[in-house]
């Protein structure tokens, strides 16, 4: 088989984000104010990546004065001021832990673009270029650079120990399921929160009785390691991205097993109707590169998507989580356990890299 190599590929935009799951009694208006911040988000993003100015002031053919966007990146921005935020944007603070959001927002408040629509074509060009400044100027700041480079370096530790567990578990055993599930809540349980920090001890606990039965076998047998991370989402709420891989060769059925993992956290570990689960594994068919289910030691692909898609979304920084619980832990992994090689039947195997 020849190995994958991913960066032939066009990857795809795939997420495995309880967010994106989409139920009947979702509201219209959270759709839109999830969007927005996503949008905010990207925009923002494309701005820190250019030192030019974004707008100048021009005369179109008939002499008038206008607003000229030089890139696509300046006219999303425009848009994004133009149609501004909505009131929930404003009610709900937690949004602003993305740095680049509460930088987005502090500008339209300080430089008063909620009036940009009003502007003569001059004013709107110096107001839009000076907020195109202001963002850059604070997340360019040495602080703010620390505070990302910091974010950084835990996401790398995390996709380390990640690989670490899984190259471990693939070099002793001949083949794996991945189980790969979404743990969270009804909608609405931990949205808008008095008291953050004591909601999140809540949450810890209700992990800290699954992890125990997952490692014991209560919940589902054969399992020989997990990966998960606690994460907050503006309208999900606290959500768990659980891996679990099991061995491979005693137990198959991966979509069964990991119902079954949804099932106990609804029923054994969460307090009766609080609890929602999203089986990944049961909709593998939709994800072009697949990294979850039934994974054979020679599966390079598998690996590849595994360890490039799964996990580094898994191991993403989560900015609101990051300010509003510093010092917490919020990544859980089971340990590699060293132990002595075990005789193996049948021809060996050749050594494979991991550079998947």
């Amino acid at each position: 088989m020849r190995p994958y190599d991913k960066e032939a590929v066009e990857w795809p935009q795939i997420e495995f984000h309880v967010d994106t799951i989409f139920d009947e009694w979702e509201k219209e208006s959270d759709e839109r104010l999830l969007s927005h911040l996503k949008e905010v988000e990207a925009v923002v993003e494309r701005l820190l990546e250019t030192d030019e100015a974004l707008f100048e002031a021009c005369q179109d053919k008939g002499g008038a004065l206008r607003v000229r966007p030089c890139s696509l990146s300046g006219k999303k921005l425009k848009t994004l001021i133009l149609n501004g935020c909505e009131d929930a944007c404003k009610k709900k603070p937690i949004a602003n832990s993305h740095p680049y959001v509460e930088a987005f927002h502090t500008a339209c408040e300080e430089l008063g673009l909620e009036t940009l629509g009003v502007c003569d074509p001059g004013d709107q060009t110096a107001k839009l270029n000076a907020a195109v400044e202001m963002i850059r100027g604070v997340l360019r700041s040495k602080s703010m650079r620390r505070y990302l480079r910091k974010l950084d370096n835990a996401r790398k530790a995390r996709r380390e120990g990640a690989h670490k567990l899984i190259y471990g578990l693939r070099d002793r055993y001949a083949r794996l399921e991945v189980l790969r599930l979404d743990l969270s809540y009804r909608k609405g349980k931990y949205v808008d929160l008095d008291n953050f920090s004591e909601a999140l001890a809540d949450v810890k606990l209700n992990w800290e009785m699954f992890r125990k039965d997952l490692v014991g076998g209560v919940a589902v047998p054969g399992v020989l390691g997990y990966l998960a991370k606690l994460e907050y989402g503006v309208r999900s709420g606290f959500h768990f991205h659980v891996v679990v891989l099991i061995d491979g060769s005693k137990h198959r059925e991966d979509i069964t097993l990991a119902r079954m993992l949804g099932e106990h956290w609804n029923n054994q570990v969460v307090s009766e109707g609080e609890g929602r689960y999203y089986n990944c594994n049961r909709h593998k068919n939709d994800y072009r590169y697949l990294g979850v289910g039934r994974l054979d030691y020679y599966d390079d692909a598998k690996y590849s998507a595994l360890v490039n898609l799964v996990i580094e979304y898994m191991v993403k920084t989560d900015f609101i989580m990051a300010a509003e619980a510093p010092g917490e832990r919020l990544w859980f992994r089971s340990a590699q356990k060293d132990s002595k090689p075990t005789m193996r039947r049948g021809r060996p195997r050749k050594f494979i890299s991991h550079s998947v």
